[in-house]
């Protein structure tokens, strides 16, 4: 699934008003984006994976993804979610208290605690007036997930499974030169197996999904404005600027520049 950038829903987002999204047997490739998104199991079960950590979750459970972790939610039958997904700029004290942290558990599965978080979503869905007491749910919410969140500036340990080894390996390995024979040296399967293994695992090829972890760093890099496009694309493993923009335009339809000028006009 392509990641679509249409220039008014993106400007609506980035200005602040959040999403909130109810999903009936929903599928999402892996992607990334600049809000933050809490995503809720209602009913049924969601295979959940952010960045290397992946998850089986249930009713009642959830999983937190920060500003540009790669994420993937994908239905496993019969299932219905809730979706909230918030501008950084709107909660500049949570996006404070992560900024260079990652998550070591990005899923929270204590009922109780969802259910409580699951109270102020819904007051939040109902609330379409006030915009002061909007803001306050999504401050209360998000104050009960750093709560739950364990934070740590180091590379929390990988899981044993086949898939996370794999995922784990590519985010650590996505700046230097990464192919098919590198993974089977690396793992002792065969390319078609791994290639076949990762594709039914995730529902996306490995080439893009390195291209996806590129695309991500070179925008963690971007963002600050201290470097140049060049700079940024070259430090995250792309060998060609050429091959950085067509891979850009491929999975946001526009630009770098186009982008950033979006992304930071709104804060000025």
């Amino acid at each position: 699934m392509r990641i679509q950038f249409d220039i008014e829903r993106e400007r609506s987002r980035e200005l602040y008003k959040q999403t909130v999204d109810d999903n009936i047997d929903g599928q999402c490739q892996f992607n990334f984006h600049s809000q933050i998104e809490l995503y809720f199991v209602d009913e049924g079960e969601i295979d959940a994976c952010i960045n290397t950590h992946r998850q089986l979750l249930k009713k009642d459970q959830m999983a937190v993804a920060l500003s540009y972790d790669s994420h993937l939610f994908r239905s496993m039958g019969r299932s219905r979610s809730s979706i909230l997904i918030v501008p950084p700029d709107l909660c500049r004290e949570f996006t404070a208290a992560v900024q260079n942290k990652q998550i070591q558990n990005p899923f929270i599965c204590d009922e109780e605690t969802v259910k409580k978080i699951k109270f102020f979503l819904e007051a939040l869905k109902s609330d379409g007036s006030n915009e002061v007491r909007r803001r306050g749910y999504i401050y209360v919410i998000l104050g009960i997930v750093l709560d739950h969140l364990f934070l740590e500036n180091t590379q929390a340990a990988m899981d044993t499974g086949l898939s996370s080894r794999i995922l784990f390996f590519l985010n650590q390995n996505f700046r230097g030169e990464i192919s098919l024979d590198s993974l089977a040296a690396a793992f002792g399967y065969s390319k078609a197996y791994l290639s076949r293994y990762f594709k039914a695992s995730f529902g996306i090829g490995i080439n893009r999904y390195v291209n996806i972890l590129r695309l991500r760093n070179a925008m963690l890099l971007m963002r600050d404005g201290k470097n140049t496009h060049i700079y940024c694309a070259l430090e995250s493993g792309f060998t060609s600027i050429r091959t950085f923009y067509r891979v850009f335009k491929s999975e946001f339809g526009c630009t770098p520049s186009d982008y950033f000028a979006l992304h930071n006009g709104h804060k000025n």
